[in-house]
C-alpha cells in the first residue's frame, strides 16, 4: 500500500471520524488493511497522537511510575501554593476520590495512623459502602490531633457507613512482655485477626528521626533513631521500620510494636500509600522496593524526583 493510500486512510480515521469499515468499503479494501495501515503508520511514525489537555503530563508521569515501580496505578496531583486549601488537603482530596472509586470491591479497609491518611478521611465525602468492615492494623499514638487511629478508623466508618474496628493501645510499648500480654487481651487479638483479613489499605510512610510522629508522640528517643539509623532504617509503616530495599530493619522494636507486620501487610491485596514531599523520597523507595504498595497518591514534584533516579 502506498505511503499516500496510508495517509488517506489515517486521516479519515483520525481527523473525519470515520470506522475502520466504513474506509474499507470506501477504499475497497477489508477492514484488517485498514487496521494494519493505521497500525503500521504509527509504527513507522507517518504519524503521532497529542491529547491538547493540561492533565495529559500528569497522566504521563502516572503511566510512567507505575510501569517503573511494577505498581497497578498511580495517581499524580499537581499542588498549587495559590489554591484555596493546603497541599495536604489538595492531595487528601486525591485520595479520597481514589478510595470512594476502588470501595465497592473491597470488603476489609485496613486503616493507619499519619498525617496525609487524615487529610483523606477529612476530604472524604459520604459513601454508602455498608458491605465494608474498617480496621485498625496496628495501636495508636494517642497524643497528636488528627493522626490518631482509633479517631481516623472511627471517622472513616462514619463517612462510608461501615462497621469499625479500633485497636485501644498504643503503637509501641515499654517492652515484648508488654505486647505479648496485650496480644491476649481478646478485643485486640480480634481486632488483629480481623486486620490480617484485610484486603485493602490506605497508610503514609514515616520518617526515622525528630520529624516523625512517632519521636513527637514520645514513643521514640535519640537511642532508638541511632540503632535504627545503624540498622539502615529509612522509612516505616504503622511503626514496622524498613530499609531502602523495603527490608525490615532488625531491632527491638520489633517486638514492642502492636500491629501487623511487614509481612502481613504485604500479603494485603491492594495498598494505598498517600505521600507528599521530597523529603520522603527514601521511604517512598523503600515501600516500593519492598513490594508494599500497590497504588501510589503523590505530589508532582515528588514524583517526578522519583522519575529522575
Amino acid at each position: 500500500m502506498r505511503d499516500r493510500d496510508v495517509i488517506k486512510i489515517c486521516y479519515l480515521f483520525y481527523n473525519e471520524g470515520m470506522s475502520q469499515v466504513d474506509i474499507g468499503n470506501m477504499m475497497g479494501l477489508s477492514r484488517w488493511k485498514i487496521g494494519r495501515a493505521i497500525k503500521d503508520a504509527r509504527e513507522r511514525e507517518l504519524i503521532s497522537i497529542a491529547i491538547n489537555h493540561p492533565q495529559s503530563d500528569l497522566t504521563e508521569i502516572e503511566i510512567a511510575l507505575a510501569k517503573k515501580f511494577s505498581i497497578k496505578e498511580a495517581t499524580v496531583v499537581n499542588i498549587s501554593e495559590y489554591d484555596r486549601i493546603s497541599p495536604l488537603d489538595q492531595l487528601g482530596v486525591a485520595g479520597a476520590r481514589y478510595l470512594t472509586s476502588i470501595i465497592d470491591r473491597h470488603r476489609i479497609l485496613g486503616v493507619t495512623w499519619g498525617s496525609t491518611v487524615s487529610y483523606v478521611a477529612k476530604n472524604l465525602l459520604k459513601v454508602n459502602a455498608n458491605h465494608l468492615k474498617l480496621v485498625q492494623i496496628g495501636g495508636g499514638l494517642g497524643t497528636i490531633e488528627g493522626t490518631d487511629n482509633p479517631a481516623l478508623t472511627a471517622m472513616l466508618g462514619q463517612k462510608l457507613g461501615a462497621e469499625a474496628h479500633v485497636m485501644q493501645a498504643p503503637i509501641i510499648v515499654q517492652s515484648k512482655s508488654i505486647r505479648d500480654t496485650l496480644f491476649k487481651e481478646t478485643r485486640i487479638r480480634e481486632t488483629i485477626e480481623i486486620a490480617r483479613k484485610a484486603d485493602l489499605v490506605i497508610f503514609g510512610v514515616g520518617l526515622v528521626g525528630p520529624e516523625s510522629l512517632l519521636w513527637q508522640s514520645g514513643l521514640l528517643n535519640e537511642r532508638d533513631v541511632a540503632k535504627l539509623k545503624m540498622a539502615g532504617a529509612v522509612g516505616a509503616i504503622c511503626g514496622r521500620f524498613y530499609d531502602d530495599q523495603g527490608v525490615r530493619c532488625s531491632y527491638d522494636l520489633e517486638g514492642r510494636t502492636i500491629g501487623l507486620n511487614l509481612y502481613e501487610l504485604k500479603k494485603i491485596k491492594h495498598k494505598i500509600l498517600i505521600v507528599l514531599g521530597l523529603e520522603k523520597v527514601q521511604a517512598i523507595l523503600g515501600a516500593l522496593r519492598g513490594d508494599l504498595v500497590d497504588a501510589l497518591v503523590i505530589d508532582s514534584d515528588t514524583a517526578e524526583h522519583l522519575l529522575n533516579l
